[in-house]
């Protein structure tokens, strides 16, 4: 079922950038969207009420989706938008969103190829419910500066408004999150539909950045071999050569529930021995005990770089800012000696 939520949206699909559609016209490209730290002003107009309503009801409504471009040309694109989630559904009042681009509109913007993506949005209108989620996408730079076979976010300034008369909007603070098809394309793979793995088939290497990343973040709501979902893994994409490929590569998304966001609503899984969301558990594998050191290595070398996406974060209080790197010193802290690391990780292994 589908509603429109926007009159005239046959004339609002011809508000394409100037030149978008003049083949001649050899003026660069705008850099696309994920491919640097740059947050954008936009404004998305739709039937936010009826969105927020019916949130669990499975419908997809007409939008229009408007930003600024470099050149302070005002770019609209028509967009399709849908509720998603499934705990955060739940929760929030304000549920998160999929933003279906339209492709014809979007060429020649920075959204060209962007598709169908997930939108992380504020949830509730209380001050630190906005904090959790600027928390969530420094998360997810924090992956990028380690590997890049991980998901890229574009930040953005977003006012949700009825429509373009609208004078008191929505507006917060949320972010897009890269489609895992392009994240394979990266390294020149695809996105694997599998139900289940062996951890032979996990790289050592890139498996044990994506175990010390979410210890580093105290995230525990994840599973590396399989899931409750019809495709392996729990918070996880397969990104590899092909299904039968002997080694594959998972990428983590949804990191709400880390102890580095703290959100109220996260708890730690009912089977693993910890109480608190910010309680750390090392669960990497033993079979890659040998690539934990000098992965280790990797993100002592990123500390500084780490450190700076939240001292040079505006949107990030005081209070969050220092609970978060207070957070981030405490892993280094932990694991500052090699009987550290004994003691907290390779001790602690799985299997």
């Amino acid at each position: 079922m589908r509603h429109t939520a926007i009159p005239l949206i046959l004339v609002l699909l011809a508000a394409t950038p100037a030149g978008a559609q003049d083949t001649g016209d050899k003026a660069p490209k705008p850099d696309k969207i994920f491919t640097g730290d740059t947050v954008i002003t936009a404004r998305a107009e739709g039937p936010w009420n009826a969105i927020t309503r019916k949130k669990d009801g499975g419908e997809t409504w007409q939008g229009l989706f408007r930003y600024t471009a470099d050149d302070g040309a005002e770019v609209a694109i028509p967009i399709g938008i849908a509720t998603r989630g499934l705990t955060r559904k739940r929760v929030c009042d304000f549920p998160p969103l999929r933003f279906d681009f339209d492709k014809e509109a979007a060429k020649g913007t920075a959204f060209r190829g962007a598709g169908n993506l997930k939108l992380v949005t504020h949830c509730l209108p209380r001050g630190n419910y906005q904090q959790y989620y600027v928390k969530e996408y420094l998360a997810y730079r924090i992956y990028n500066l380690i590997t890049e076979k991980s998901f890229r976010v574009q930040g953005l300034d977003i006012a949700y408004a009825s429509d373009a008369d609208d004078k008191r909007p929505i507006e917060r603070f949320a972010f897009l999150i890269e489609d895992p098809d392009d994240v394979a394309k990266r390294s020149d793979l695809v996105k694997l539909d599998i139900n289940d793995i062996e951890p032979n088939r996990l790289d050592p290497m890139e498996s044990s950045r994506y175990m010390m990343f979410q210890y580093l973040i105290g995230n525990l709501d994840w599973a590396a071999l399989g899931g409750p979902e019809d495709h392996c893994c729990h918070n996880g994409r397969l990104i590899g050569e092909g299904p039968d490929a002997p080694v594959v590569y998972t990428i983590p998304y949804d990191l709400d529930s880390s102890g580095l966001v703290n959100a109220h609503y996260a708890a730690p899984p009912d089977n693993l021995p910890v109480r608190t969301v910010r309680q750390r558990l090392w669960r990497g594998f033993c079979a890659h005990n040998d690539a934990v050191m000098p992965v280790l290595e990797e993100f002592r070398a990123k500390r500084g770089a780490i450190e700076a996406l939240f001292q040079n974060e505006e949107r990030l209080d005081k209070g969050n800012r220092r609970v978060a790197l207070n957070y981030i010193e405490d892993f280094y802290e932990s694991l500052e000696t090699e009987a550290d690391v004994r003691e907290e990780l390779l001790d602690n292994c799985r299997g």
